[in-house]
């Protein structure tokens, strides 16, 4: 295994299938073209609203946008919310591979985006080896927890039709910015 700089992350370096040494070209699960680097490690490239996982799915994997942006939404009864738009060099899925549950929420690429993916022995050896990864990681998931509290306080204080109101806004913007 080999360290590589993505972004602003170390990390190892980690081939999906663990034996290819050139490039090669296939479809990943979630419709990306993947290539595989000579020095093993996983770039994946979507197409503007490919699906990277959804809800629900086995997480395997953890990703990096090299560039391009990611949403990550929940699914609803009624509609979807976006939890989260991601931007290069930001982390996400960690949380799957970490727990070894199944996936939160879906995430789905705004426009053309490529992602590096480690699986979660790269991942874990890599918080292992480097402290101030370790510290980013760590960063990143209190960052989430802490806009997340602070989502659910504001929705705790709404009207059930104020809620409604604010997800049919939100899923809006969204149809708006991906149209």
């Amino acid at each position: 295994m080999q360290r590589r700089l993505i972004g602003c992350m170390m990390v190892w370096i980690a081939s999906e299938t663990g034996r290819s040494t050139h490039r090669q070209r296939r479809q990943s699960k979630g419709g990306g073209t993947m290539r595989l680097e000579s020095d093993g490690g996983s770039v994946i490239q979507f197409e503007d609203r490919d699906t990277v996982f959804a809800e629900g799915d086995e997480g395997l994997y953890l990703y990096i946008i090299v560039s391009g942006k990611v949403c990550i939404r929940k699914e609803g009864d009624l509609v979807a919310t976006t939890v989260a738009e991601l931007g290069p060099g930001e982390m996400f899925g960690e949380s799957a591979i970490i727990e070894r549950r199944p996936r939160s929420a879906t995430a789905e690429a705004i426009g053309r985006t490529e992602l590096a993916c480690y699986d979660r022995d790269a991942f874990l050896a890599a918080l292992s080896e480097d402290p101030e990864l370790a510290l980013r990681a760590m960063s990143a998931l209190i960052e989430r927890l802490r806009l997340t509290t602070e989502r659910l306080q504001s929705l705790a204080t709404l009207h059930v039709l104020d809620r409604a109101e604010m997800a049919l806004t939100e899923r809006a913007i969204l149809e708006s910015e991906l149209s």
